[in-house]
């Protein structure tokens, strides 16, 4: 059955190897008759998440006017959540982080909406070889899926590329191609 998937990019660069791994994904979700919506949250006005007790007031999840209520709408229609980001000292870059944060807004307990995510994904670069360098995003990322309660996640993390275009020819984009399409019929 389709899905209704919402993609959160951070990188900055629309042709580095994270956007490559997005698009590739995207390229799977759209063979798999899936509905997308990309937000490239680098290009987007997220205010940090705050005053929790006054989140919803206005009938939104954020107290100020940002593009996170402007998201609001694909948020609450979406079924899985991609987040795309290059490591970045050991976490998600920190346009994601802004959008990640405001999330919160859906654990208060007086929101207005309930988040229907039942797949979490994270698709993860980085410039180094260690594997150890994708522990603090993928510790984030899965804390991230306990608290929103989403049943099901997968990570695709992609060591080694650093140069943009690094990450052309590797057997990654594949695997995300793969994982975009079977997001469809699972």
């Amino acid at each position: 059955m389709a899905k209704n998937i919402l993609i959160v990019t951070g990188s900055v660069r629309k042709t580095g190897n994270s956007a490559f791994l997005a698009n590739a994904f995207i390229k799977g979700a759209r063979q798999g008759g899936n509905a997308i919506q990309k937000v490239e949250a680098s290009n987007r006005n997220f205010s940090p998440f705050r005053d929790k007790e006054n989140a919803w007031r206005k009938g939104k999840p954020s107290l100020l006017e940002d593009d996170f209520n402007v998201l609001a709408p694909y948020i609450h229609v979406s079924d899985v959540l991609v987040l795309c980001s290059p490591v970045y000292f050991g976490g998600f870059s920190g346009a994601i982080k802004l959008f990640i944060d405001n999330l919160y807004a859906y654990l208060v307990p007086q929101r207005k909406r309930n988040l229907k995510f039942t797949k979490a994904i994270l698709l993860a670069v980085a410039r180094d070889n260690d594997e150890d360098t994708f522990v603090g995003i993928t510790h984030e990322f899965k804390e991230l899926v306990k608290q929103l309660e989403i049943p099901e996640f997968e990570i695709l993390t992609v060591p080694g590329v650093h140069e943009r275009g690094d990450i052309e020819g590797n057997e990654a984009l594949q695997q995300a191609i793969e994982l975009g399409r079977k997001v469809g019929t699972e």
